[in-house]
């Protein structure tokens, strides 16, 4: 094991110089918080690390229930244990609490932990709750397997409080596993409205019946603001991530998963079963919608396009948060501003790469107190990487709808760059990752003012003090009327200040200026 240094009193001391394992992928990190736990028997058995002759003993943990006992800090103050995963477990909880000492917990599948600094995962950061989620979808196998747990006091002296050392400590491992379950049956052509939350694990599981002469099975997610995924396997439940589970887990909210004859996996005739999963955990409530058909075609329910807000001509904010959107990618999510009623789209040329066969969700902020409701796919036109930005039109509604000509998007008008002076004030609208606490952010506003200039090739570009965050890239700057005169772009760090950075809408091509009708 690695030397550490000694710690000081009441919170961890710097590591080793050995670097930590790899972060866990942590799915549903408050699983069952107010769950009930049972008293379990508990049995110690010895395991013969590969590399140590002496035999270390293990505690035999039981799912759905709390081990506790006592730490000692004398020579190395560890605990080992191990976990027999049930079989129809898709979702396990560990959770390790020692009041006393800030312990750190590792964890692997299939052989007991000898070194802790070769384990699969590592909780050691200061400030992370000790709390393990496996998940039956992730990387490692969780039903039926056995996992290894060490807790570990990673320093050479006792842990002191309040002046004194402390000699031993009290130590509780909690568990918590759920099994598979069935939460709905679902019929072709019926929407079924429902939500993730802590008491559901942060996933619903839905069956439904296909019949022998459907032609198709389509699953359709709506009605959601927050990442949701859908899998799908025909049979039985889904216990793992295989090549049986059909899976969409785009990084927005209305999924479509479209299962055919010739699919992988193939369309068949019997029970589906199909799990709406929250992303990144039971962050709190996500209401959602779930419907099913048994053909490839768009259902009728989803046609329509969405209903823009009146927002009246002189409140000039209040139309930037409508006419600035987001934009999503299969590999990024940034920000763009509607320039066109007919759809063309400002913004940067990180944003959308260099892709023009690639499908780029566009999203609305239809009520500035939810994330953005996907409602348009749009192509990429124009690139211009050296200026950092892109030309995108919107070429059809989400499920590849027509656009009808009369259909006016939101727009915002442009000013003149030229005119501002240092001191002015300046306005940033877009979905900078720092605006959402959830898997999706709300759309923001950040004020300050024209910092400052410097000149690149293209032009002289434009400096603020407003706050500019990942995910504000293509967004809108607009001067104190609310015109547009830039795009966010760029954020430059250095200690604790920050200047971001704005191309203005002088250094657009004028041939894109005649492309769009400007």
């Amino acid at each position: 094991m690695t030397d550490r240094s000694l710690a000081p009193e009441g919170i961890d001391g710097p590591r080793g110089s050995s670097p930590a394992p790899p972060t866990p992928r942590l799915f549903l990190e408050s699983l069952l918080r107010g769950g009930a736990v049972v008293a379990g028997i508990f049995t110690v058995v010895l395991a013969v690390p590969c590399c140590d002759a002496r035999p270390r003993a293990l505690v035999a943990l039981r799912p759905n229930a709390t081990w506790t006992g006592d730490l000692a800090f004398a020579g190395e103050a560890r605990l080992d244990f191990v976990l027999a995963v049930p079989a129809d477990a898709v979702l396990v909880r560990v959770a390790l609490e020692c009041e006393e000492a800030g312990l750190e917990l590792y964890a692997q599948p299939g052989i007991p932990i000898d070194d802790v600094d070769g384990a699969a995962y590592a909780l050691i950061e200061p400030d992370e709750p000790r709390e393990l989620v496996l998940d039956c979808l992730g990387p490692d196998p969780v039903p039926g397997a056995t996992w290894y747990f060490t807790a570990l006091w990673p320093y050479t002296t006792p842990p002191r409080r309040d002046g004194r050392r402390i000699e031993r400590a009290q130590v509780s491992l909690e568990v918590n596993a759920i099994a598979t379950r069935i939460d709905g049956e679902l019929a072709a052509g019926k929407p079924q409205h429902s939500q993730l939350d802590e008491p559901s694990g942060g996933f619903r599981t839905f069956r439904v019946r296909v019949p022998e002469e459907a032609r198709a099975l389509r699953i359709d997610l709506f009605d959601v603001s927050s990442d949701l995924d859908l899998y799908a396997r025909a049979g039985s439940p889904i216990l793992a991530a295989d090549d049986a589970v059909a899976i969409a887990e785009n990084a927005w909210g209305h999924e479509t998963l479209l299962i055919q004859r010739d699919s992988r996996p193939p369309l068949a005739a019997g029970d589906w079963y199909i799990d709406v999963v929250d992303a990144v955990g039971p962050t709190r409530t996500l209401p959602f919608s779930i419907l099913v058909g048994f053909d490839a075609g768009v259902p009728e329910l989803l046609r329509s396009l969405p209903v823009l807000p009146y927002t009246p001509s002189g409140n000039t904010l209040a139309r930037a948060l409508l006419a600035v959107v987001e934009l999503a990618t299969d590999d990024a999510i940034g920000s763009g501003t509607i320039l066109t009623p007919d759809g063309w789209i400002l913004t940067n040329a990180h944003v959308v790469e260099d892709d023009p066969e690639a499908e780029i969700v566009v999203s609305l902020s239809l009520d500035p107190t939810l994330p953005p409701e996907e409602s348009f796919r749009a192509k990429l036109v124009r690139v211009d990487e050296p200026r950092d930005l892109a030309l995108v039109k919107i070429v059809s509604g989400l499920y590849g709808q027509p656009i009808p000509q009369e259909y006016r998007l939101p727009t915002l008008a442009l000013g003149n760059p030229a005119r501002l002076r240092v001191g002015e004030d300046m306005w940033l609208v877009g979905y900078p990752a720092t605006g959402g606490t959830g898997s999706r952010v709300t759309v923001s506003a950040t004020h300050g003012i024209l910092a400052g200039f410097e000149r690149a090739d293209f032009g002289v570009l434009l400096k603020t003090d407003a706050e500019l965050t990942e995910g504000n890239s293509g967004g809108a700057a607009l001067d104190e009327r609310g015109l547009l005169i830039g795009v966010p772009t760029a954020m430059v760090e250095n200690g604790s200040g920050q200047i971001g950075y704005v191309n203005p809408i002088t250094a657009l091509p004028h041939e894109w200026l005649e492309l769009i009708g400007l």
